[in-house]
């Protein structure tokens, strides 16, 4: 237990101080300040900027942020993730129990701005945050007990964290036998080779093609098109590595009218045309 010298911290409150080389910096996710923080209506940190990202996962309590004009109420068992270079205050109101983790290195900006798109918010609310709170306690706990962790089992924690909250995980999240999304899902696996318009789909799933749209990312993080190009050179690789196919039948099989088209697309989105894949080993 440390000794606080900050206004409404109290006590059985704990921080860390963690030094990574500007090498692991480039490598990995990488832990600057972490600590777990018990904390009255006194709390309260008004910063211009700090050369960081911040995650907080409240416990217990509510954490009151104003970030970017907009105010937001994080309760316990929601997670906040926020660039601390912007300006930002938060308090605790009334009392608070929180786990925090200023962090930074690698993709670590580049997939905050990917998750706050995602997510439409920086505010991540339970239940679905359940997963990635896992991760979070054990990160700071790794501090608070002294264990010998290397800076890539913090980057593991880190990236986990990051990557259940672009799941938005929890078990009320899977998707329903009989959703729109999982019934275009399953037609779009058996008609790989037949037309997957839009249109097409929209109508297989009795749904206008922007709601379509809307609930395929809102589901999968992909548009209907996008999904629809992964899944017909997935299924091209398979048949590339698998059989002794005519490139041209392969290109028709997966829904490619001719076998130009398909070479630009596999080559564009795979980095080497289907010819060239074939002669890669797969191991």
């Amino acid at each position: 237990m440390l000794r606080q010298n900050e206004p409404g911290v109290l006590s059985g409150s704990e921080y860390f101080f963690n030094t990574v080389t500007a090498q692991k910096l480039n490598l990995f996710y990488s832990v600057s300040l972490c600590g777990h923080y018990y904390c009255d209506d006194q709390y309260c940190i008004d910063r211009e900027y700090w050369d960081a990202l911040l995650v907080i996962l409240v416990e217990k309590g509510s954490i009151h942020l104003r970030y970017r004009d907009k105010d937001y109420v994080a309760s316990a068992g929601d997670i906040l993730l926020f660039d601390c270079a912007v300006p930002h205050r938060y308090t605790a109101d009334p009392y608070a129990e929180f786990y925090w983790v200023h962090f930074s290195g690698a993709n670590s900006l580049e997939m905050y701005h990917f998750l706050t798109r995602e997510n439409g918010s920086i505010l991540y609310h339970a239940p679905h945050t359940q997963k990635a709170a896992i991760q979070l306690r054990n990160l700071v706990r790794q501090f608070s007990t002294n264990q010998l962790i290397q800076d890539s089992e913090h980057s593991r924690l880190l990236y986990n964290t990051m990557c259940y909250l672009m799941e938005n995980s929890g078990p009320e999240t899977a998707l329903p036998e009989n959703s729109p999304t999982q019934q275009a899902v399953k037609y779009i696996q058996s008609h790989l080779g037949e037309d997957l318009s839009l249109k097409r789909l929209s109508a297989e799933v009795h749904l206008s093609p922007s709601h379509l749209i809307r609930v395929f990312r809102s589901n999968l993080h992909y548009s209907p098109h996008e999904y629809i190009v992964r899944m017909r050179l997935d299924r091209a690789k398979y048949l590339l590595k698998s059989t002794d196919m005519p490139i041209k039948a392969i290109a028709a099989e997966v829904g490619y009218g001719t076998e130009s088209s398909f070479t630009g697309a596999f080559t564009e989105k795979i980095g080497v045309s289907p010819r060239k894949f074939r002669e890669l080993p797969l191991g």
